[in-house]
């Protein structure tokens, strides 16, 4: 249980298998990046022991939802969560579950404002290198690779659409169940040489 809290719980069965392979593996995933909006504006309002304390009460909304939809927090990253589905478990409707708790993200912070903010969402999906990372005697689990990147490119635009949630076609390509969407179109996104599909 000590271990669970500090890392994902699925993470650390999976550190104590007896099948576990420390060196990486690719893996077909798809990821959730939920970035607040205009958090430098909010944070130069306010003292760091109160930024702290309201992200905390964010990050206290976010991985109940995240676990709810059987994917993993990745990383924290300022103000930001990363979450993956389908690593280290492989499920082949991580695109789904992924989307769907993008949208749920999004409606339940933005209408709450837990912290007081308001959060972006966005969602890609493809092959990443996932497995252990670190030196030193410091490792973590975590998935790498350029689908992760482009994960938060996609979530900044966000932004420029005034959209909570956007989508790559990637992953509009893998779901399985009937998910209505509205096309934002080709973009080009910083970079990357190819146009995006939003």
């Amino acid at each position: 249980e000590a271990f669970g809290t500090y890392l994902d719980e699925e993470v650390a069965q999976h550190l104590i298998r007896e099948d576990f392979e420390p060196h990486g593996h690719e893996i077909e995933v798809s990821l959730v990046f939920c970035d607040v909006k205009d958090f430098t504006t909010a944070a130069a309002e306010s003292g760091a022991s109160e930024v702290v304390a309201r992200l905390n009460e964010l990050f206290e909304c976010i991985v109940p939802i995240v676990a709810r939809h059987r994917g993993r927090i990745d990383q924290f990253i300022g103000d930001a969560v990363l979450a993956v589905f389908g690593a280290p478990e492989r499920m082949d409707d991580h695109a789904d579950r992924a989307v769907q708790c993008a949208v749920e993200l999004a409606r339940t912070i933005n209408s709450r404002n837990p912290g007081g903010f308001e959060v972006g969402v966005g969602v890609n999906s493809g092959t990443v290198v996932a497995g252990s990372i670190g030196g030193a005697g410091r490792l973590s689990f975590s998935v790498i690779g350029d689908p992760v990147n482009l994960c938060s490119r996609v979530e900044a635009f966000t932004r420029e659409t005034g959209d909570s949630v956007l989508i790559t076609g990637e992953t509009r390509a893998l779901l399985w169940q009937t998910i209505e969407v509205e096309s934002r179109g080709v973009r080009k996104i910083r970079g990357y040489d190819r146009a995006i599909d939003l």
